[in-house]
């Protein structure tokens, strides 16, 4: 293996602190490495660290880049490592570490100072830091699909309401009959349209972005350049013998026509000369294209002409998009009806901010929305300092080509006042090539117009890595081979398309058949599966160590390996890729969900007694169902139906009809989410439960518990959130995941089937509309019910559309295959005739094995095996139970008792809080806005504010208490430390008498009945271990000795170790 990469040169470049630079480095290239060491360049170089700004796209890569920032200074105390390109990292850090220790940074123990965080995380803290009036109290931010989504559908239906308002009423009948009064898909398309309004709302009302004139000079700008980018295509074909062919027909010109719309129609005429309505080179021609049957050799000579320029795709597609251009000229009619829509529009995003307001809740758009308002109203602020409290003098941005156009309008904001000559620099990493998310709304061509045109007032200097420390040679040169044929040969902005970069790898080791492929003919998705398993059990055989993943397009495509796994005995690790509803002890803990919501639904108590906590057999089920007067829940209570059921029917019933009385008898006086999880807990002790299946009771507390807090405790809610979720897995060799997930890893071995499966088609939205490189706007409404075809400006923007997801298609194929260290397996049907489905992946790599692939042979018979149903699993013996009395509600639902419950966390941020900015005394307002904020029930905020109150009456009362919160110099409250084992947040610290004091506060009360004794040695025991280690940290930082307490409201009491 060579030592120095290829690419050395443009590496040490990077890191040249006084320079800005955009870099663009694919798969295998150690693409966070530099931009890690380009952060400790910095460190070794600025004057503080809150100098240097670095962001990223996900959570889970911004704490990657910082654990590895804080990890390497961390290391820098240790030996010099042997190997050349970890010494350079080890020589930044060394340098950054004496940085810190110069002034005083102390960045391993205050690690907050290291600024790395998301995009959208920068959002947030912009609005923050200006809120309007209405939002004093912060909004939550809505992760959950489910909820945002029903938000939408509420402000469309709120929306069509205002139809009765003379206003709106023009407007909103005119979208309406547009749709031909369908009322639902007027619904359905404004709900899809807010989801996607950070797309078209910094757009769409611009000034001047209605106009039909700015229209028409947009289609006729747009046509213009199609128009000589076809001119210097066909140059270079339509030559003399080209118009020789065709001199005697009427029809078409008889030379090359100027790129000018003024002979738009002679281009267009060549091209219907040229091509069928499809886009395909004419195979005949006859008198409809002008040819005269007299001409039986003029049109022998242009039908070979023909043939010779089948191969050229690129002057197909130009003459065939010369077809699919927009409108020159917008009619009133049509005009109208964007303004109404666009009116629509804005009546739907005003409802929608009144939800987010009567909510008090935003969603990640409304969040960036407002972060570029606010940068907006502040444009003449000569920093972006006055925003996050630190002057940012550097800024990296990694994985650059996931950029959205709002993200990026934020970030031009963020540096609309930086120069070229002021010090500051930037640095971008990305690869265009792995641009693969636009359904977040992504744009490749943002990477390329910042390559070319920098941003803001800051010119980048552009570097190529392509040093590949990933995969063996073989696989690399394979993935070249593939993919310099497979994209285009030329990058555009418009269509979204990247042309291939080669890379090198360092690594000399080639191997035979690296790239393997297994064809299936359609029907054969069992075969497929059970390939999958051949491949799998091979590799687990030949080498112990090495990773596999099996990567899919699409979650659906697992389904069946899944089965096949199970049957063949296969370990595997599921990566967010099994629904949680699908698993059985999930749809046991919804049977006991909607039993509790409603007595009179019969299915579900069926279902709860036919689950393993109490495993009744179908005959004891028939005699309960029988019955449409009586519910299966007062039925159980009625000793002649219980006589009726057989003996062991009986003796289960005997043991959980009390559980489930005591829990449905006890409402009113306990939560849902207590009531629920006391009765699963005598059901199904915590003890005997298996770790995924604590997950899952965890997870489905959480939904229980989010819903039941914003008083929407129902099955539709329930239902919603458990379809984002999935079961949880434990860790193994064998991983199932999609291509998206699998981004950023890497694998030994990567098997990729279902590549012969399409992906999901689109639906049409009900306004396109698509921003232009220049900034241009083009826009057009969707088909009216009564017009039979689309307008051309509209199947304009849809080709473009369908375009940019071809060209991404191929950067997904990428993205999988450059995944893999040493082998590749792709398998996928083909038809009888070796072709693959368009839409598909294997439509891209097909051609490499076309002629050389063995077809299978189809299966004479169905061998599928009909799936077995679940068998009946019941609990042998039953849960000993003690003896209830349903009639008295179980003091063991005790919230403070139950670890399961949330609530109890809300009061102690709650309570937190206000002793960190010591408020002993706030008014119930504030402390009800806190806990609605936190997400608790309107049911418990009056109880939980008696506590809050109580527990600060008490801290106010405490003999302790002048002296705890006695002004001092020393005084720190929420401090954040960094130790080996990652950070800590000390509550309150303070030096007294040299002592060093470090104070955690704890809301735990004493049982019923416990005396305070007892309490006090549990909570010391419960919390020794932890606030030993707290010592620990902090004699080694302040070199000073260390007393550690905690501090019980509750008591109150300072409990010192």
């Amino acid at each position: 293996m060579n030592e120095v990469s290829a690419d050395n040169k443009q590496r040490e470049q990077a890191l040249d602190v006084r320079d800005s630079f955009i870099v663009q480095a694919p798969a295998g290239s150690g693409k966070t490495e530099l931009l890690t060491q380009r952060y400790l360049s910095l460190l070794g170089e600025i004057g503080q660290p809150e100098n240097i700004l670095a962001m990223t796209f996900t959570n889970k890569a911004a704490d990657e880049l910082k654990h590895r920032v804080l990890q390497y200074l961390s290391d820098a105390n240790l030996a010099p490592p042997q190997e050349p390109h970890k010494l350079k990292t080890f020589e930044l850090a060394t340098k950054a570490l004496v940085q810190s220790r110069k002034l005083g940074w102390d960045l391993l123990n205050n690690p907050s100072r290291v600024k790395i965080g998301t995009i959208d995380a920068l959002s947030s803290l912009i609005v923050s830091k200006y809120p309007t009036v209405e939002q004093l109290i912060p909004p939550r931010v809505m992760a959950d699909r489910y909820e945002y989504e029903a938000l939408y559908r509420s402000a469309a239906e709120n929306t069509f309401k205002l139809l009765e308002d003379d206003e709106f009423q023009e407007s909103i009948a005119s979208v309406l009959l547009h749709l031909d009064n369908h009322v639902e898909k007027f619904y359905r398309l404004l709900t899809q349209m807010l989801a996607k309004r950070e797309q078209w709302l910094p757009r769409l009302y611009q000034q001047g972005a209605l106009e039909i004139d700015v229209l028409e000079r947009t289609a006729q700008k747009i046509i213009s350049e199609h128009l000589l980018k076809l001119e210097a295509i066909t140059l270079s074909f339509f030559d003399e013998d080209f118009f020789e062919a065709i001199q005697a027909n009427e029809l078409v010109v008889n030379a090359l026509p100027e790129a000018n719309i003024k002979v738009l129609d002679a281009w267009i005429g060549l091209t219907n000369l040229c091509l069928t309505s499809k886009g395909q080179w004419r195979k005949t021609v006859n008198k409809r294209q002008g040819f005269d049957p007299a001409l039986k050799g003029q049109k022998q000579a242009f039908i070979a002409i023909l043939e010779k320029l089948s191969p050229e795709d690129e002057l197909r597609e130009a003459l065939f998009e010369l077809t699919l251009l927009p409108e020159l000229r917008h009619n009133e009619a049509d005009h109208q009806v964007l303004r109404n829509i666009s009116q629509v529009l804005k009546l739907a995003v005003a409802q929608l901010k009144l939800l987010f307001v009567t909510n008090n809740v935003f969603d990640f758009a409304e969040v960036g929305l407002n972060a570029a308002e606010k940068l907006n109203d502040l444009s003449g602020v000569a920093d972006v300092a006055l925003f996050l409290d630190y002057k940012i003098e550097h800024l990296l941005i990694d994985e650059f080509q996931d950029t959205s156009y709002s993200q990026f309008s934020l970030i031009e904001k963020l540096l609309s006042n930086w120069q070229d000559d002021s010090g500051k620099t930037l640095f971008l990493v990305g690869d265009p090539m792995q641009s693969i998310y636009r359904f977040r709304e992504s744009q490749v061509g943002i990477f390329l117009q910042v390559k070319e045109n920098g941003i803001a007032d800051i010119s980048l200097k552009y570097l190529q890595l392509n040093t590949n420390f990933r995969s063996i040679k073989s696989i690399v040169d394979s993935n070249n081979r593939y993919f310099s044929a497979i994209f285009p040969n030329n990058d555009n902005v418009v269509n979204g398309a990247i042309h291939y970069a080669h890379s090198q790898s360092l690594s000399e080791q080639t191997n035979d058949n690296t790239v393997c492929f297994y064809p299936f003919l359609s029907g054969m998705a069992e075969q497929e599966a059970m390939q999958v398993c051949e491949i799998v059990q091979g590799t687990l055989t030949d080498n112990s160590v090495d990773e596999i993943a099996v990567l899919v397009r699409s979650r659906s495509h697992l389904e069946g390996i899944v089965s096949a796994f199970q049957l063949n005995g296969i370990d595997y690790e599921a990566v967010k890729t099994t629904p949680l509803r699908s698993h059985l002890f999930t749809r046991d803990l919804l049977s006991l969900t909607r039993a509790m919501l409603s007595l009179g639904d019969k299915l579900a108590w069926l279902a709860l007694l036919r689950s393993p906590w109490c495993g009744l057999l179908l005959k004891d089920l028939l005699i309960l169902g029988e019955s449409d007067e009586m519910t299966v829940y007062h039925q159980l209570s009625d000793d002649n139906i219980i006589e009726n059921l057989s003996g062991d029917a009986n003796q289960r019933v005997q043991v959980v009809w009390p559980i489930l009385a005591n829990a449905i008898q006890s409402d009113g006086r306990f939560s849902f989410v207590e009531r629920f999880s006391g009765a699963l807990d005598k059901l199904d002790p915590q003890k005997s439960l298996s770790d995924e299946k604590r997950s899952i009771k965890s997870q489905f507390l959480g939904i229980l518990h989010h819903c039941e807090s914003l008083d929407s405790l129902a099955l539709e809610p329930i239902e919603a959130m458990l379809a984002e979720l999935y079961a949880p897995s434990h860790v193994a060799r064998v991983k199932l995941m999609t291509i998206h997930q699998a981004k950023g890893l890497e694998f030994d071995v990567v098997i990729m089937p279902g590549l012969g499966r399409a992906g999901k088609s689109d639906t049409s939205p009900l306004i396109q509309l698509k921003a232009l490189a220049n900034r241009d706007l083009l826009l057009a409404p969707i088909k009216s019910a009564f017009d039979k075809n689309e307008s051309k400006t509209y199947v304009y923007l849809k080709h473009l559309d369908k375009k940019q997801n071809h060209f991404e298609m191929m950067r997904l194929l990428y993205v999988a295959m450059s995944r893999a260290k040493k082998k590749i397996h792709l398998l996928g049907h083909v038809n009888e005739d070796k072709e693959s489905a368009k839409n598909t992946l294997l439509n891209f790599i097909l051609p490499f094995f076309k002629n050389s692939m063995n077809m299978p042979t189809a299966p004479t018979e169905n061998t599928k095996k009909d799936a077995e149903p679940p068998q009946l699993v019941r609990y042998e013996p039953l849960p000993i139970v003690d003896n209830i009395n349903p009639d008295i509600a179980d003091e063991s639902f005790n919230l403070s008792q139950n670890l399961d419950l949330k609530y109890q966390s809300a009061l102690g941020t709650v309570v937190h809080r206000y002793l960190e900015f010591e408020i002993f005394a706030p008014d119930r307002k504030s402390i009800d806005a806190k806990l609605l904020q936190l997400g608790v029930s309107s049911a418990l905020r009056d109880l939980q504010s008696e506590t809050i109150l109580r527990l600060l009456d008490n801290t106010k009362k405490d003999s302790t208490f002048d002296w705890l919160f006695q002004k001092r110099d020393s005084t720190q409250v929420e401090a954040e430390f960094g130790s080996a084992e990652g950070s800590i947040i000390i509550d309150r610290l303070f030096v007294e008498k040299g002592i060093l004091w470090i104070v955690d506060f704890k809301t735990a009360s004493p049982a019923l009945g416990e005396p305070s004794d007892v309490f006090i040695g549990r909570i010391k025991k419960q919390h020794q271990e932890q606030l030993c280690h707290y010592q620990g940290v902090l004699e080694g930082i302040f070199q000073l000795p260390v007393k550690a307490a905690i501090y019980c409201p509750a008591i109150p009491k300072l409990i010192c170790l």
